[in-house]
Order: structure tokens, then sequence, then C-alpha cells
């Protein structure tokens, strides 16, 4: 998948460092990823949750991160929209 607006990422380890290797290992991941369908990303995650409107969150570092992302499937592309602290 081509992940758009990593910025995001940058800005939340900026205040949580701890963070940053469950980060990007989950970049590096998705980048890998060929996902052509909300099926395909819960087969990979298992705890992610998907809306009707193809928004994934994605909860990650032993459940401590969540990424809420809008997946674009044709065109092979995930946005990251919000990260923050997973409560």
């Amino acid at each position: 998948m081509q992940v758009i607006r990593q910025d995001r990422l940058a800005d939340f380890t900026e205040r949580y460092a701890e963070k940053r290797m469950a980060l990007q290992c989950w970049l590096a991941e998705a980048k890998k990823a060929s996902w052509r369908c909300a099926d395909d990303i819960l087969n990979d995650y298992k705890g992610a949750k998907v809306s009707d409107a193809d928004e994934v969150t994605f909860v990650i570092g032993r459940g401590t991160v969540k990424v809420v992302t809008k997946a674009i499937f044709r065109k092979n592309i995930l946005r990251i929209d919000e990260v923050g602290l997973s409560v």
C-alpha cells in the first residue's frame, strides 16, 4: 500500500518516543501489504476495526497505540488520519 500522511506518525513519536518502534513496524507492514478489501486487512490484523466508509482503526504496540486510517483500495492507498494513545 502507498501510505500517505506519514507526518502524523512523526508528530506522534516526537511526543511518545517509546512508541516509535511499534509504529515503524506497522508502517513497514502496511507498505508491503497489498490489501484489496477490508477482509484482507482483517485477516492480517485481527484487532482492526473497519467502518462502512473504509475507515480502518489499527490497534498496535501491544494495544497502546491506535492508528486511524482511510483505505482507498482501488488506488492502493492508506491515508493516516489520526494517531493516538489507545484507551
